[in-house]
């Protein structure tokens, strides 16, 4: 089996401290390592070190081989952002010619994984599915009525692989409001989707043949062309032409047979500062500090700093305060995914220096 890391989003919910240059993936958020160490050193441990492959931007491909130079040959290259239908589909092409009858799982290099043993067994159990022609989608079981993550639900149970009852999916659900979101988590018939696939190659891009016939037919050019002296120009020219759409909306959403397997491991997709706070240690007044801070009557806050600079607080509650050398955020933390919109503010008024 193989495993594919997403690392190519800007994180603009992190900001201050996810840049363009250095985005979310980069910072060490949920643990002492980059994110996208973390989730590719995991994943090596799950399914073995040359099974791992990380697919992102150009410019973001020195920066990982950087901190990680083992995988200097398993990092492909996402050249344009055209949305993650065209990511996944390069990758399966570029797998397919190391192994055209493998299985292929899809994961975000942004995730937390709190409980490894349980995650390693639901991969293993999708891939046994995924063998057997099967699209498999990992879900969460919520332990509470998120409002930021969409749904999955669940439909009749088709047994178990690899000691894991896999069920059908009913449908794909949009993130819900909040009392909408309630009676999803009552009902008990909803996970939260992960975002995680497992496929094999030929089964995926059959699915890309059958619903997004143009990109396929684009990435066979580029199959053809591989260890060609034009590889990276056809690369180039096709991926550059290629329609901008999910692999959600372009594939997932048409499927009538897509299984989920429940995840009982802690899981949290790492998209916004509230989150960071979610998963971080605290302190005895529920402060997680990343920073030298000195507080008096300070309590629920997030603190993230620099070195050589204190950050002291006096009578606050449920802040988030992110300082680095050019930026300073401050925030209540029940606002923290509106951190979007102050970086789309930042691109409308031209101060693209701080983004």
């Amino acid at each position: 089996m193989f495993a594919v890391v997403m690392a190519g989003g800007g994180g603009t919910r992190l900001w201050p401290k996810s840049r363009e240059t250095h985005p979310k993936q980069m910072h060490a958020l949920a643990g002492v390592k980059p994110l996208v160490q973390e989730m590719t050193e995991r994943l090596q441990r799950i399914v073995g070190d040359n099974q791992v492959y990380i697919i992102t931007n150009s410019h973001q491909k020195s920066a990982i081989t950087g901190v990680m130079p083992d995988m200097a040959g398993r990092v492909l290259v996402d050249p344009y952002r055209r949305d993650t239908a065209a990511c996944i589909g390069l990758a399966a092409v570029y797998l397919s010619a190391v192994d055209p009858n493998a299985v292929m799982g899809i994961f975000a290099s942004d995730h937390f994984i709190g409980k490894e043993g349980k995650f390693s067994g639901v991969v293993h159990a999708a891939e046994k599915l995924a063998e057997q022609g099967h699209v498999v989608t990992i879900g969460i079981r919520p332990t509470g009525p998120e409002t930021g993550y969409g749904y999955i639900e669940m439909g009749e149970s088709v047994g178990t692989a690899g000691g894991r009852e896999a069920f059908r999916v009913s449908k794909f659900v949009e993130k819900p409001d909040r009392a909408t979101a309630e009676k999803y988590v009552e009902s008990g018939r909803y996970l939260w989707n992960s975002g995680m696939f497992v496929w094999s190659i030929p089964t995926v891009l059959g699915l890309y043949e059958k619903h997004l016939p143009e990109t396929f037919e684009r990435l066979m050019r580029i199959k053809a062309a591989l260890g060609t002296p034009q590889e990276h120009d056809v690369v180039d020219s096709e991926y550059k032409q290629m329609d901008r759409v999910s692999v959600d909306y372009g594939i997932m959403e048409k499927l009538d047979d897509t299984l989920v397997i429940p995840g009982d491991f802690e899981w949290n997709d790492i998209g916004s500062w509230a989150t960071v706070s979610a998963i971080a240690g605290k302190d005895e007044h529920g402060n997680a500090v990343q920073a030298s801070h000195i507080g008096l009557d300070t309590h629920g806050c997030l603190v993230i700093g620099a070195e050589g600079k204190i950050i002291a607080t006096i009578g606050v509650d449920d802040l988030i305060i992110v300082d680095t050398d050019d930026a300073l955020l401050i925030c209540k933390n029940d606002r923290a995914q509106d951190v979007k919109k102050l970086v789309d503010k930042l691109k409308e008024i031209r101060f693209e220096k701080y983004l």
